[in-house]
């Protein structure tokens, strides 16, 4: 008898390998994204998700932290802080979160690739957004979109930064089409939850941080010789702006009230400052200890949630990440954040200038937003703070391609 065959053909089987650090990184940064929702339970999430991701890579600990030790100086400075502060124990515990937060921050952008890390913010952010929509809440006195935030500048940081992130999955040449036609819809979508939460600190800082990105596109294209005549004539530009800005500063300053509809003391902000200053003078070196001034029953706190009516007697803060810093960590500390904020600013512009990639021109940019809010607010460097291990992980992918495109130049110099 006859065998009869038939050749069937053959279906290709595509096979997707998940890393078990990059789900490990996705859980992590899904509960700090919705801390605002799940409060408690997401820093539980994050700490859970990061210390088993600690655990995993136990065995890099020790060369991350030799690596890396002018960004665990400031997590440490902070809990050494417990020996001179008024209130040791809150300290102590704020300093250890902030150590843990820190390191597996550091221990994500080591073991992730940076593209992941920004498809993961895409996908985090634009899940959020679309809480914010269904779910969101609405302030009844003047109808500002809150969001699953609660807070109309908490959405609308979180809409800012979401604009950001999705125009670069639109402007990334490996995404794939689908990828950057979702990007291009959440831009528009988080331009407009921007638009609904009324938040005008945060529609100042947009539109800046998209001319960066314009600038870096013009950049990309322009040689080496043409890159450092364009900077030397935005610079020439900047400066004669600030001369201008000093001289016409009242008129200015002025119209800056009259936009944003505040008082002359920024809503209290110049006050606080001040005071910020009184008590910076105190204690210039150190500080009064991480996180030890804000504390219930702290005569200078309570005082000043008194005058300005905060009845929850939290959430509060100088306005400045400097001068705030410095009251509880002194100069001391306030050069150790400096140097982890414009660290990770210097490190990814010259990063996304040598290489053009989507995910350095985000980090940036996302870093940059940090830099100009910090003037005006208190962004980074706190516990289970997603602004803080962004910058932080910027920081290190940033080193970590620079370090690559080093080797590579070594490698083709030798051959």
């Amino acid at each position: 008898m006859a065998e009869a065959q038939i050749n069937l053909p053959r279906r290709r089987i595509d096979v997707i390998t998940v890393e078990s650090d990059a789900i490990l990184a996705f859980t992590a940064l899904t509960g700090l994204i919705f801390v605002p929702v799940l409060g408690s339970m997401g820093a539980l999430i994050f700490l859970g998700a990061g210390c088993a991701l600690l655990v995993r890579r136990f065995q890099i600990q020790v060369s991350l932290c030799l690596r890396y030790w002018y960004i665990f100086a400031l997590p440490a400075f902070c809990l050494i802080s417990f020996i001179w502060s008024a209130y040791p124990e809150a300290t102590f515990r704020a300093g250890l979160q902030l150590a843990a937060t820190v390191a597996i921050a550091v221990t994500i952008a080591a073991t992730t690739s940076a593209r992941m890390f920004s498809r993961t913010l895409f996908a985090l952010y634009s899940t959020a957004m679309l809480a914010s929509i269904l779910f969101g809440d609405v302030r009844n006195d003047t109808g500002a979109w809150l969001g699953i935030y609660g807070s109309k500048n908490a959405l609308a940081g979180a809409a800012s930064t979401y604009v950001i992130v999705s125009l670069a999955q639109v402007l990334d040449s490996t995404a794939p089409h689908r990828l950057r036609l979702l990007g291009a819809f959440g831009a528009m979508v988080g331009g407009l939850l921007l638009l609904m939460a009324q938040s005008i600190s945060a529609l100042i800082i947009l539109p800046p941080a998209i001319m960066i990105l314009v600038l870096l596109l013009v950049l990309y294209r322009l040689s080496s010789l043409q890159q450092i005549g364009l900077v030397v004539f935005l610079t020439l530009v900047s400066g004669l702006l600030i001369v201008l800005a000093v001289i016409f500063s009242d008129a200015l300053f002025a119209l800056l009230l009259d936009t944003t509809g505040k008082d002359a003391t920024l809503t209290g902000r110049t006050d606080l400052w001040r005071i910020a200053l009184t008590l910076i003078a105190e204690r210039p070196a150190f500080g009064m200890g991480y996180q030890a001034f804000w504390v219930k029953g702290h005569d200078a706190a309570e005082a000043l949630w008194f005058r300005f009516g905060i009845e929850g007697r939290s959430g509060f803060n100088f306005h400045n990440t400097y001068l705030s810093n410095a009251v509880e960590i002194g100069m001391i500390g306030v050069l150790l954040q400096v140097v982890v904020l414009y660290g990770a600013a210097i490190t990814t512009g010259i990063w996304a200038l040598r290489t053009h990639r989507a995910e350095a021109s985000l980090l940036f940019i996302l870093v940059m937003m940090v830099v100009m809010v910090s003037f005006v607010e208190v962004p980074v460097f706190f516990q289970f703070s997603l602004r803080s291990v962004i910058v932080i992980c910027a920081f290190v992918y940033a080193l970590r391609g620079l370090a690559v495109g080093r080797r590579q130049a070594n490698a083709s110099f030798r051959t």
